[in-house]
């Protein structure tokens, strides 16, 4: 009887730790970073693009910028570009001076994806993509807050 007491007694107070944890808002940064959809402006495909910086350096701005497209022409090379509005990183992107940043080519069955490592001045920035295909596709991110860690 002492023993059954025992464990109801440790499964309520267990019961009740949890709850109380669960209770407690818990800050978590997000582990995938900033992300956009690619759409498509031209021709075909659909992507992703995840910008995740790092606080790999205290006085540079350091990320990691996946691409990734699906539902494309096979075997098509996409120039990835991008364009920053720093400061203010407000949400309204309006810069037009888009640089090269790299390729990736689509598979036979219209999917590619890419990595790239990008560094540059300690900053908050506006970031827009545009991945221009070499069949004319062109598609683009919307406009991402970057902010610099």
């Amino acid at each position: 009887m002492i023993q059954t007491r025992s464990l109801r007694g440790l499964a309520v107070a267990l019961f009740m730790a949890c709850a109380a944890m669960a209770a407690i808002p818990a800050a978590q940064a997000d582990p995938t970073g900033t992300q956009s959809q690619l759409t498509a402006v031209t021709g075909q495909g659909v992507g992703k693009v995840i910008v995740s910086p790092t606080s790999a350096n205290v006085d540079t701005f350091v990320a990691q910028v996946k691409v990734n497209i699906h539902d494309a022409a096979p075997n098509t090379t996409f120039t990835v570009t991008r364009t920053i509005d720093a400061p203010p990183a407000d949400g309204v992107c309006t810069s037009t001076d888009f640089v090269t940043v790299g390729t990736l080519t689509t598979s036979a069955g219209g999917a590619g994806a890419a990595e790239f490592k990008r560094a540059g001045p300690l900053l908050d920035f506006d970031l827009f993509l545009r991945v221009i295909g070499s069949d004319g596709t062109v598609l683009q991110s919307r406009c991402m807050i970057i902010i610099g860690k």
